[in-house]
């Protein structure tokens, strides 16, 4: 299961329909509070994070799934407005697998994703 943590909706629904064309089960959270508590009672084996966000951002949902040890193994993909190479090596280095931006190349978003 894919989480997509995004507070658009438009921006969930795009995300739902192209991972589950390719067969993926998904589930959306608006925010980080509601992520944690999807992941508390199913732990996915993908979390899809946009940065940008209300209360908790992006990085600080970063850092904080990172630092505890029972969810730090759940890979994270960063889809992003923000385009900037700094933004970019900042997520990686706070443990994200990849980063895109907005908007995503599809066919490349999904090859990562399997590869995942």
């Amino acid at each position: 299961m894919i989480l997509i943590v995004d507070d658009s909706a438009t921006n969930q629904i795009l995300m739902e329909a192209i991972l589950k064309e390719e067969g993926y089960n998904t589930l959306t959270a608006f925010g980080a509070r509601e992520a944690f508590k999807i992941i508390e009672k199913n732990k996915p084996t993908l979390v899809v994070l946009d940065l940008m966000m209300p209360e908790v951002n992006g990085f600080d949902f970063l850092k904080q799934i990172k630092s505890m040890e029972k969810f730090s193994d759940i890979p994270i993909v960063v889809v992003s407005a923000i385009s900037s190479n700094e933004t970019a090596q900042e997520c990686i280095a706070l443990g994200a697998k990849h980063y895109f931006s907005k908007p995503i190349e599809i066919s490349l978003f999904l090859e990562k994703i399997k590869h995942i």
